[in-house]
């Protein structure tokens, strides 16, 4: 009877035990951003500001060229900025008035990234359908 006791409560530890983990595992997957809450849409650049001295993201001290870009969401929302930070010694150039890929969440608070340069997106902002490329 003993045993039985005993064994039920290592038992009931063990399933908290799991619950709690669960719960903790769940918690930092919220914190990503799920696939089906980012989009893409295009954006320009509006100022390129550099070389500053400064410190990246990470706090490293170092001399860095700011790139700032508006985007409107697909739904008309906007016009946002969202701003990077690129070393000076980077390979990846950005010009005032070049065409932007920008990830973003639709959640609030709105975060988003720049993603990359395109040439080929038809219209900035709001769109009717996907874009065709061009040749």
């Amino acid at each position: 009877m003993l045993t039985i006791v005993v064994l039920g409560g290592f038992g009931l530890v063990l399933l908290v035990t799991a619950c709690i983990v669960l719960d903790v595992l769940a918690g930092l997957r919220r914190d990503e951003i799920p696939s089906g809450t980012e989009e893409k849409t295009a954006g320009q650049v509006i100022r390129v500001r550099g070389p500053v001295r400064g410190q990246l993201d990470g706090g490293e001290p170092t001399v860095y060229t700011e790139v700032t870009v508006e985007y409107c969401t697909r739904r008309g929302e906007g016009p946002f900025e969202v701003s990077r930070k690129l070393p000076v010694g980077s390979r990846i150039t950005y010009t005032k008035g070049d065409r932007v890929i920008v990830s973003y969440d639709v959640r609030s608070p709105r975060r988003a990234r720049i993603a990359g340069r395109v040439s080929h997106w038809p219209q900035l902002g709001p769109r009717s359908s996907d874009p065709v490329p061009q040749p």
